[in-house]
């Protein structure tokens, strides 16, 4: 008897963790999306920038995005 408690109790406690992993998944994909669009926004921006010091500016905020990105990716 005192098994099958056990048993139940491990089960709802992975059913449970289960849960909360799929949750932190979507969240991280949601981020990682946003961040893409994010760098596909700025190097579309760079690519029509002239003045050196703008293209400066947006080299260094594609570098931060880029790192977050590959930070959630990993």
């Amino acid at each position: 008897m005192k098994h099958q408690v056990l048993v139940k109790e491990i089960n709802f406690l992975l059913d449970t963790v289960e849960k909360k992993r799929d949750k932190q998944r979507k969240k991280v994909k949601c981020y990682l999306s946003q961040v893409k669009a994010e760098k596909q926004k700025l190097r579309k921006k760079l690519t029509r920038e002239s003045s050196a010091v703008n293209r400066k500016k947006l080299k260094k905020e594609l570098d931060a995005v880029n790192k977050v990105y590959s930070m959630l990716n990993a």
